[in-house]
């Protein structure tokens, strides 16, 4: 589960294995066992003791600090690698036939994850002919791409522009799709990023940030280096193998979850607040619904590109793992992960 704590003047602290939490309205401390723990997230002023923070860093649990748009801070153990081997093939990588191998995978992952959401919504939404039939031609052109990212070869920085132009193009596609897919009235117009302005991209920015939390900590326990990528280009702090990791889970993992949440009206217009610049973000009823949601979504039992059934979390850590596992040589091919439903 995931523990937020967004109650002004609440104090975080342990007692022996479990996470106590203190109000200052009075009311009862609440007390979670640690095994019961996937992350804690702080969106309200308070104190989180050192003893607590120790509790969660040896359990792997990251403390992720949330202002009104998004996760500001993220806490992860610090972790002691036996081998900078690991690192050393990364680096060497970039250069070779497997940064190339690398980047194309995850690019192939994000824009077929994407065709199949389209297809999991064609498939719901029967009752309606013509958005299904204009959902389903949408996956096809977008299945297009993915073929056409297969195909190109060359040195990374030679291909890189080109196989991210592919996924631009496909998400412009997908998220016109996605339009269809919610209310009207939440004046959902397409992607937009920095500052979301409408509740849909406000939900789905937020969603993205606590996943990139997520992977950092899968990456940094595998001993990755999280800013030094392939698909995503080398800049000053960007997290680009966080990044690049992250592309296979947003549509399977962050969208279905937020379609669903507006779509079944779960979320709307009451659970979000605007500022004078027209900023949209989660207000502390939004925050309620959409991380009782994705406790849920985190839980979801789904298949690793082995077969393997695993929750989400689980998925996330087993890819980071296989990346260090392709980069060392111990494993012979990298599977992204490919969202599967039935």
């Amino acid at each position: 589960m995931i523990l937020i704590l967004d109650t002004p003047g609440f104090r975080l602290g342990r007692r022996s294995g479990r996470i106590v939490v203190r109000y200052s309205d009075g009311r009862k401390p609440s007390e979670i066992p640690i095994v019961e723990l996937d992350a804690v997230i702080v969106s309200a002023r308070g104190s989180v003791s050192t003893d607590a923070v120790r509790l969660l860093s040896l359990n792997g649990i990251p403390i992720i600090f949330a202002g009104r748009f998004s996760p500001y801070a993220v806490t992860h153990p610090f972790f002691m690698h036996g081998t900078v081997l690991t690192r050393r093939e990364q680096m060497r990588a970039y250069d070779d036939w497997r940064g190339v191998y690398l980047a194309k995978m995850f690019c192939y992952a994000t824009i077929v994850n994407k065709a199949r959401v389209l297809q999991y919504f064609a498939k719901s939404r029967s009752y309606d002919a013509e958005l299904a039939e204009r959902l389903e031609r949408c996956s096809e052109t977008i299945m297009g791409f993915a073929e056409r990212i297969m195909s190109e070869d060359g040195r990374l920085d030679d291909i890189r522009m080109r196989i991210m132009g592919y996924e631009g193009e496909a998400a412009n596609i997908y998220f016109d799709a996605v339009r269809l897919l919610v209310p009207e009235d939440l004046g959902f117009e397409g992607r937009e990023r920095r500052p979301p302005r409408d509740p849909v991209n406000a939900a789905l920015s937020y969603g993205y940030t606590i996943l990139n939390s997520i992977c950092a900590l899968a990456l940094s326990k595998c001993g990755l280096e999280p800013y030094a990528g392939f698909l995503h280009a080398d800049r000053s702090g960007k997290p680009s193998l966080l990044l690049d990791l992250s592309e296979e889970f947003r549509q399977p993992f962050i969208d279905i979850m937020v379609i669903g949440l507006f779509s079944k009206r779960s979320l709307g217009m009451e659970h979000f607040d605007f500022n004078e610049d027209d900023m949209v973000y989660l207000n502390s009823e939004g925050k309620k619904v959409f991380f009782g949601a994705l406790n849920r979504r985190l839980k979801k039992i789904v298949r690793n590109p082995y077969g393997k059934k695993l929750t989400f979390r689980g998925c996330i850590m087993r890819q980071a793992r296989n990346i260090a596992r392709f980069l060392l040589g111990t494993r012979k091919e990298y599977r992204p992960f490919i969202w599967g439903w039935s």
